[in-house]
């Protein structure tokens, strides 16, 4: 019986092990990411009246003061866990949820970076704004997002 056990115990304990360690990761990563979007959320109410548009000009029609460049970014990456999902459905073809969360996480806290270093400044709006992604890191599957504008002061 000694005989069988041993070769099956070197098999299945490493996997096992494997298996766990994933589950732990894969619950801490979903604390994390639902610790980030109750300070998004906090954050966004906070800034929540403040004015953005994508226009060149003011669309509120006011006279600025002064104007200025105002950015904010984040790197942000997915877990190993969203990789291998990921290269799955990509294999199979089809939409990949698992990088849409992350991504659009980035995205408002990207912005949200922007306001509060535009309001730092004594700004009450920011025009033209505009997004930019780039891949960082290669196999990483992390993106960096930047947003940026013209703040204005009244």
């Amino acid at each position: 019986m000694n005989e069988f056990v041993a070769p099956l115990l070197f098999f299945f304990v490493p996997i096992a092990i494997s298996l766990v360690f994933t589950l732990i990761l894969s619950v801490f990563s979903r604390i994390q990411e639902r610790n980030h979007l109750e300070d998004l959320q906090r954050r966004e109410a906070l800034v929540g009246d403040f004015a953005l548009s994508d226009l060149r000009d003011d669309p509120y029609g006011r006279t600025a003061t002064a104007g200025q460049l105002v950015s904010g970014s984040v790197v942000m990456g997915t877990g190993r866990l969203r990789q291998f999902q990921a290269s799955i459905r990509t294999t199979f073809g089809g939409e990949i949820k698992g990088y849409q969360g992350v991504l659009d996480r980035a995205r408002r806290e990207a912005q949200l970076r922007m306001i509060e270093a535009a309001k730092q400044h004594g700004a009450q709006r920011v025009i033209n704004v505009r997004f930019e992604t780039t891949d960082v890191g290669g196999q990483s599957a992390a993106s960096e997002i930047l947003v940026y504008g013209t703040m204005v002061k009244a």
